[in-house]
């Protein structure tokens, strides 16, 4: 593994990342981790009303002999700092106690953050059925999320009506550069006009995952988690050190660094998936798809081609189909190997709308139908057309069909918020939703001038043809709220797990890396040669990474050292393509695996998947 180390010094020379304008004071003080807090008696003793949860039974139908999960509600301070300051909040979970001897506690977050986890350990129990007889599974959706007591984003009709609007946020005007900083401005106010709003944090959620492990006299907490899920067992990690059994962290954030660090890896790492894999991958396939083209430099030409011609319509104020959009579908659908052909069909569905524009100004059934023609036989199988027409909204999807989801952004949200305004009284008060966005703006720095962030992206937009431009001016940049972030060097730790791939869209493999060499002494890094998809352990494309996963989930035994390991064929291929990446490529590659995983678990690894730009 030495070429991981001399990655990690080029790390800072790669990917520079411009230091936040915050104060010399500040910088010199660096993060302060708080105070633990004590766990109040009245919440340990609080009385639990079970009932069994709304998707025990679709569990029980892929594995019949799971246990039953059994839903509630649990009471936690809105502050643990200060318990009785604030209204209490609820915390739903999700529990099954092991069929056979339990080896603990175990519990689960999908990412984001936001990412509703309620369902998330029994749904890898369904693939990994292992799980249920040997652990306690506890799934819970994080503070603010799902149906948990949830964070409102507050504006006004008004408000919103007045927000200027750029037909292309990739086009680096003055007027994008205004729309930005408005909206950032309008986020932020509406994000933070309840008193939840500055706890709706990393940190408070470590403690409320503490107060699980309390409440079910777990000696110590068992944890996977991916993406977001990853900076979230990294804190609870470094807060609760001798609280910490085994941790499997899979497709990692660059968690001992900071939330702004961390989104300007994202253009980088999502171009190099989608132009060293899903192109690539699309130009192979030409006998099987109509119409992209037979080399990268063939698809790529058609992809910016359909997207100029989206931006076209909408100048011409006949379209609301955008080529921004179509960006943010793209950047988080090629999350999964398997989800190639969906990538595939929404570039083919655009297409098929610009050829043939609608009068309605949207997608409508003609378009999916065509598209879906468009693709053979074979890669029909890796999806359902009933799916990608509930996907654009053509037709609903059926009881038998679970939707294929769109992806849910900022700038779809404000969208839609836009027309209920416009439905809305006057000056009427509108819930924009929960919005992950605030998470990050609680856990570490941010500068505060708007300029940093505009140049930072007009930069990014040069660099990164695809989605440079994807992070604009983050809300936080107006947060009013201090941030509560730490120093993380799992200091007093057990050796955790690290699984990340080469060619990971969401969380860039050197941010993985970076984060590794900082916590050296209490982490295991697991590397995947050639390997692009955003979460790995459980159904893994990867039988090695698997069996790694397995050996420590199962037996607590972790690898020796730190291990490189092969991967399998891409959708509909034999072999696997070697990417010229960070990886020493060394590797040796594994047997062909089809990259399915059990609808239960597949649907949540969409439903994050579609809300990463949110």
């Amino acid at each position: 593994m030495a070429v991981l180390k001399k990655i990690a010094l080029a790390v800072a020379v790669a990917l520079v990342v411009p230091q936040l304008a915050i104060s010399s004071a500040s910088a010199a003080k660096g993060p302060q981790d708080p105070p633990v807090p004590a766990i109040p008696q009245k919440y340990l003793d609080q009385p639990i009303q079970w009932s069994v949860c709304s998707f025990d039974a679709a569990v029980k139908r892929l594995y019949p002999q799971a246990p039953t999960t059994n839903c509630a509600k649990v009471t936690v301070p809105m502050d643990w700092a200060h318990p009785d300051a604030h209204p209490d909040i609820q915390v739903a979970i999700a529990y099954s106690q092991a069929t056979g001897t339990s080896k603990g506690l175990m519990t689960t977050n999908p990412g984001g953050p936001g990412g509703a986890g309620l369902s998330l350990s029994a749904a890898l129990g369904t693939e990994k059925t292992q799980l249920f007889s040997d652990f306690d599974l506890l799934g819970f959706d994080p503070r603010g999320f799902g149906a948990s007591t949830r964070l409102q984003c507050l504006t006004t009709t008004d408000k919103l009506n007045a927000l200027p609007s750029t037909p292309d946020y990739k086009e680096r005007t003055r007027l994008t550069h205004q729309v930005e900083v408005a909206e950032a401005q309008l986020y932020a106010d509406a994000c933070s006009s309840t008193e939840f709003g500055q706890f709706v944090s990393s940190q408070q959620t470590v403690y409320d995952m503490e107060f699980l492990r309390a409440l079910f006299k777990a000696r110590q907490l068992n944890f996977i988690g991916y993406s977001y899920g990853t900076w979230l067992g990294g804190w609870y990690a470094d807060t609760y050190p001798s609280k910490v059994g085994r941790f499997v962290i899979d497709s990692n954030m660059d968690w001992t660094h900071t939330q702004w660090q961390n989104v300007n890896f994202d253009p980088f790492s999502g171009e190099r998936r989608r132009d060293t894999q899903l192109f690539p991958w699309i130009a192979r396939h030409a006998d099987q798809i109509d119409g992209l083209g037979s080399s990268f430099a063939e698809v790529k030409s058609r992809y910016n081609g359909i997207r100029a011609d989206l931006v076209t319509l909408v100048k011409a104020g006949t379209s609301s189909v955008r080529g921004d959009d179509l960006d943010g579908i793209i950047y988080s659908t090629i999350y999964g190997n398997v989800r190639f052909i969906r990538a595939t069909l929404d570039i083919l569905v655009h297409d098929e709308y610009v050829k043939d524009p609608s009068a309605s100004g949207a997608i409508e059934l003609r378009h999916v139908d065509r598209a879906w023609a468009r693709i053979s036989p074979e890669l029909q199988t890796f999806d359902t057309l009933a799916a990608m027409r509930a996907r654009y909204g053509v037709t609903p999807a059926t009881a038998t069909t679970a939707a294929a989801l769109r992806v849910d952004s900022t700038r779809s949200i404000l969208a839609d918020a836009r027309t209920a305004a416009a439905r809305s009284a006057a000056d009427a008060v509108l819930d924009l939703g929960a919005i992950g966005t605030t998470v990050r703006c609680n856990d570490t720095a941010w500068s505060h001038d708007p300029g940093f962030y505009l140049r930072e992206a007009d930069k990014m937009a040069r660099k990164y043809d695809f989605f440079g431009y994807m992070n604009g001016v983050p809300f936080c940049a107006f947060w009013p709220y201090a941030p509560q972030d730490r120093k993380l060097d799992l200091t007093g730790s057990p050796r955790i797990l690290m699984i990340q791939g080469e060619l990971d869209p969401a969380t860039a493999y050197e941010g993985a890396l970076r984060t590794h060499n900082d916590t050296a002494r209490a982490t295991r890094f697991v590397a995947i040669d050639d390997e692009g998809q955003h979460g790995q352990y459980v159904g893994s494309a990867s039988s090695c990474a698997e069996e790694i996963g397995d050996k420590y989930v199962f037996t607590g035994e972790l690898p020796g050292k730190d291990q490189v390991c092969g991967t399998s064929p891409l959708p509909a291929e034999l072999s696997v393509y070697p990417v010229d990446g960070p990886v020493d490529g060394n590797a040796v590659h594994l047997p062909r695996n089809n990259g399915r995983v059990s609808p239960l678990l597949q649907q949540s690894l969409d439903t994050i998947a579609a809300g990463t730009l949110r």
